[in-house]
Parts: C-alpha cells; sequence; structure tokens
C-alpha cells in the first residue's frame, strides 16, 4: 500500500513517460497487496464455509469503492475543468491511509467467532 501512493507523483511528473512509470508502479504494488487482502477471508472464517461469505462481503465493499471512485474523479473532473490532481492526490493518499491502518490498526489476524 505504501508502494502504491507514489500515483500520487505523476501529478508531478515532467512527462508523460515518467508519469506512466509511477502508474505503473502503483498498480503493480496493488496487485501485490490484492493477492494479500483475499488472502484474509480464508484467514479470518470461522470455518471453511463461511469463507465464501465473507469474500463476498469483501468483494461487495471493494466494488462500492470502485462505484465512489470513478463518481468522485468524474465530479472532480466537472468542476476542475478536467485536472486530474485531486483524483490522484485523494488516491496516493488513500493508499497511504490503508497502509497505516494495515500496520498500526489490524494488529492480531485471527478467525472471528461464529454465532450460535
Amino acid at each position: 500500500m505504501l508502494t502504491s501512493s507514489v500515483i500520487t507523483l505523476s501529478v508531478f511528473a515532467p512527462n508523460v513517460y515518467v508519469a506512466l512509470a509511477f502508474f505503473a508502479i502503483a498498480y503493480g504494488a496493488l496487485a501485490f497487496t490484492a493477492a494479500s487482502i483475499w488472502a484474509l477471508p480464508g484467514d479470518v472464517a470461522p470455518s471453511p464455509a463461511h469463507v465464501a461469505s465473507i469474500g463476498g462481503i469483501q468483494n461487495f465493499a471493494a466494488n462500492i469503492a470502485g462505484i465512489v471512485t470513478t463518481s468522485f474523479t468524474g465530479v472532480m473532473l466537472a468542476i476542475t475543468g478536467g485536472s486530474f490532481v485531486v483524483p490522484l492526490i485523494t488516491a496516493g493518499g488513500i493508499c497511504l491511509l490503508g497502509a497505516v491502518v494495515y500496520m498500526f490498526v489490524i494488529t492480531e489476524i485471527e478467525p472471528l467467532k461464529a454465532r450460535a
């Protein structure tokens, strides 16, 4: 997540090739992050029967985030006259926030307790 925050630097890139390099680094880092995140349902499920349900909830939340992000980007483009500065800085900030949460908030990963 920390590495993916370099997407913010693409705003300050001197040319399109440097900006594309920052995008490639950010999206490559997110691919590593996604692999780790998709392993979590199996780690936190109270039983093997719950893994798919937790994965579905996780996928639902990710899709909601995708809807909000694209809507936010469109609104910011309309407000700023086509500038991607605000959306890219926001994306980098969210990546940093995600890294902080995983480093300092999530301390132990253990199976959830199932209700009877």
